[in-house]
């Protein structure tokens, strides 16, 4: 194939798909990564796509978050299985973080009923916090800031200042895409300080994540898979994609299995 048409046929895979990365373009062509480099910043220079991390995107392109209406009917049974594991990690007079999300949404939903005597929570998610503020031996932080109203979640600057004047025992973080060569990665820069810095502040971190979020990777990263203490999924995880993610240095739980 020449090169001309190679590139041709490159760019309208990223036009089709939206976002494709590297290895991919590399496999579906039957050409070295490095070739694929190569040929993305020529398109690129004639404007033709942007090249991104890890890969490249069509000129334009915004990797738009999942609504939450949409999220909360999906997985739900791992989701249920991934809070009631994550539990276990929470002791009597803990002060943890939870991340906005359906799955810490599904965990929130579990801390009244432990058997603890006082709990203190922090949250960028108004729900988790109308969730929790009912019951006298939780006590809960609201982050404030700007409301995003996919999300349902405080997620601006005045977000990232209050969190760095905390220091919390554990955040469980949520996530709509992780894969071990990308690791941790969410659909905007504003989002990913937030998870950062929810990590940041904390002694440990554990990522909450069903399986049919793997292989899947947007534009800015939040942390590693390995920079979690745990990685809790639901048993519908392949068995490539676990051998890949212990490869990585991920410690993974698997809930419900």
């Amino acid at each position: 194939m020449l090169p001309v048409e190679r590139r041709r046929k490159m760019a309208h895979i990223i036009k089709s798909q939206g976002a494709v990365n590297t290895r991919e373009l590399a496999e579906i062509l039957g050409i070295s990564i490095m070739t694929v480099r190569r040929d993305l910043k020529v398109l690129e220079e004639q404007n033709l796509l942007e090249i991104t991390w890890g890969g490249a995107v069509p000129v334009g392109f915004e990797a738009h978050d999942i609504p939450r209406s949409h999220k909360a009917s999906c997985m739900r049974q791992a989701k249920t299985d991934i809070a009631r594991a994550a539990c276990g990690f929470i002791e009597d007079d803990a002060f943890i973080a939870l991340d906005a999300g359906t799955t810490t949404l599904e965990l929130a939903r579990l801390l009244p009923s432990l058997p603890i005597s006082r709990l203190s929570v922090v949250t960028p998610d108004l729900e988790i916090a109308l969730i929790l503020s009912g019951h006298a031996h939780i006590e809960v932080f609201l982050t404030g800031g700007r409301v995003d109203p996919v999300s349902r979640a405080c997620n601006d600057v005045d977000v990232m200042k209050y969190l760095r004047r905390i220091r919390t025992t554990m955040a469980f973080v949520g996530i709509n895409v992780w894969e071990a060569e990308h690791g941790v990665t969410t659909s905007s820069s504003e989002k990913m300080h937030r998870k950062a810095q929810l990590m940041e502040s904390a002694d440990k971190s554990i990522l909450l994540v069903d399986s049919s979020k793997y292989a899947k990777f947007s534009p800015w990263r939040v942390a590693g898979v390995e920079d979690f203490y745990r990685i809790i999924t639901d048993g519908g995880l392949p068995a490539g994609a676990r051998q890949q993610l212990e490869a990585a240095g991920a410690s993974l739980l698997y809930a419900g299995s």
